[in-house]
């Protein structure tokens, strides 16, 4: 409705398959032109918005990814060495907001964390906040068997098998507190 009583002012309704471009009535203008030999303004006209076709599928043999299974009782520790794309999930809360009956909705985004690598060798590096290495040691809870020592933020990551909180996630690291990432493959 807009575009054609614009267009109407001008003095000419156009086609919506024109070239993209400045007009002048039907007549196409240099882009630099500031005003028509009639002393009308020159309206843009845009390229039709055409929605995305996807191209043709093409024929892929299915990939198969096969995952080490994870340790039923935590007694073997080859499920985590390896390299970990972690990641902190994002989160939704409320905090009041100081008008009766209302509350604030604060909504955070998730972020990628970095690979963590866990090597057998008890060495671990983890790219997240600018990188951090250091060693592993072997923990007694069985749900956390893996506790990385971090000397830059001083804490000890426990690193688990967490379903129940990771969402499907291979593996959750925690600090034993509130900070935790999870981890997949």
């Amino acid at each position: 409705m807009k575009t054609t009583w614009m267009l109407a002012a001008c003095g000419a309704l156009l086609s919506l398959h024109a070239a993209a471009g400045q007009m002048c009535g039907k007549q196409r203008v240099a882009d630099n032109v500031r005003t028509c030999p009639n002393g009308d303004i020159p309206m843009f006209v845009a390229d039709e918005v055409k929605p995305y076709v996807p191209p043709p599928a093409i024929e892929r043999a299915p990939q198969r990814q096969e995952r080490a299974a994870a340790p039923a009782d935590g007694a073997g520790l080859d499920y985590y060495f390896g390299v970990w794309r972690t990641r902190i999930p994002g989160a939704v809360w409320t905090s009041p907001s100081g008008y009766r009956g209302y509350d604030w909705l604060h909504v955070s985004a998730g972020v990628s964390a970095g690979d963590l690598i866990i090597r057998p060798n008890g060495t671990y590096v983890w790219a997240s906040y600018g990188g951090k290495s250091g060693r592993w040691t072997r923990s007694d809870d069985p749900g956390y068997p893996i506790v990385l020592i971090d000397t830059v933020e001083n804490r000890q990551w426990k690193v688990g098998i967490d379903p129940k909180h990771t969402g499907g996630r291979d593996i959750i690291v925690w600090d034993g507190n509130s900070f935790y990432y999870d981890g997949r493959k």
